[in-house]
């Protein structure tokens, strides 16, 4: 940021400041459509810290299609890949997009900054996007699986694990981005003034928030949902809660840790973090927390 850059004053403040900055995500994030304009979409970058409601959604999705394709046993895989292809769907393969062009940015072997920038922004994918896109999407099915095997109290319920560690996923991934956004350098284009408005206090804010929500989902899952259509319960009590517990507070930690080193190497390779850095790293962080839960169940069980 320059030293004579001054910020305009927000059109919208306070509570009215958050639905906007709500509207404005749900409109720019996902399929919904909504009557939105330049406040909403002013608020939204002055208010990113916000973004973990909108992996609520996203993760609500991922949990419906779980339910629904367990119930009809399809087996534990098929409802992995349909997760992870149901959020790709509802936000119209916003951040997938922004995975390819990382790749590809990142992927260049002349080591010139402007040749990585280059790269970044051109439109084709080549094979460094294909190749980091491929191993993303691949690994996050496999950890998927695996989270959902390990948590399964009965082979006929082991679409539930599954489905609810989607869903708290999806929040943790969404404050990895702000994490990004608040240790990025701006850039010139769309995402620049997101990431400028986005402080270590936004960071601490999503992060406090993401914590709330996911004990909230948790409390809701494990005892206002009824037994016989939440049976993962008796796992939870089986482990005393000790594991899962665990798993999701490296999980936390983990979402910040992403986002800052995402936008380290971003800042490092080409100068800035702008709107296809922030979506890798929803992408790249959804990959590594699902690896250190798998970890951390598989040595904790």
């Amino acid at each position: 940021m320059t030293d004579d850059f001054i910020e305009p004053e927000p059109a919208k403040k306070g509570f009215a400041a958050v639905i906007a900055a709500l509207k404005g995500m749900l409109s720019f994030f996902t399929l919904i459509r909504l009557d939105v304009g330049m406040d909403e979409f002013e608020a939204m970058e002055r208010n990113f810290w916000l973004a973990p409601i909108i992996g609520v959604l996203n993760g609500l999705v991922a949990f419906i299609v779980c339910v629904i394709l367990g119930r009809l046993d399809f087996g534990l895989l098929v409802c992995s890949a349909a997760a992870l292809l149901s959020m790709y769907l509802f936000s119209k393969f916003l951040h997938f997009d922004g995975l390819t062009d990382f790749g590809d940015g990142m992927i260049v072997s002349s080591g010139k900054r402007e040749d990585h920038v280059r790269a970044l922004k051109d439109s084709l994918i080549g094979a460094g996007g294909f190749g980091v896109t491929l191993t993303v999407v691949l690994l996050t099915v496999v950890f998927y699986n695996q989270i959902g095997s390990t948590l399964s109290a009965s082979a006929e319920q082991y679409f539930l694990p599954l489905a609810m560690v989607a869903l708290s996923v999806e929040i943790l991934i969404k404050n990895s981005m702000v994490a990004a956004a608040a240790f990025g350098m701006p850039s010139n284009g769309m995402a620049a003034r997101q990431v400028r408005c986005t402080s270590l206090g936004s960071l601490a804010k999503s992060t406090i928030l993401t914590v709330v929500l996911l004990l909230v989902i948790n409390i809701v899952m494990f005892h206002v949902v009824s037994e016989p259509m939440y049976p993962f319960r008796n796992v939870f009590e089986t482990l005393r809660g000790t594991g899962y517990l665990i798993s999701f507070v490296l999980a936390v930690v983990t979402s910040v840790l992403v986002g800052y080193v995402m936008a380290r190497k971003a800042n490092k390779t080409f100068g800035f973090v702008n709107g296809d850095i922030l979506g890798a790293t929803n992408e790249v962080s959804r990959c590594v927390i699902l690896l250190v839960i798998s970890a951390a169940l598989g040595l904790m069980l």
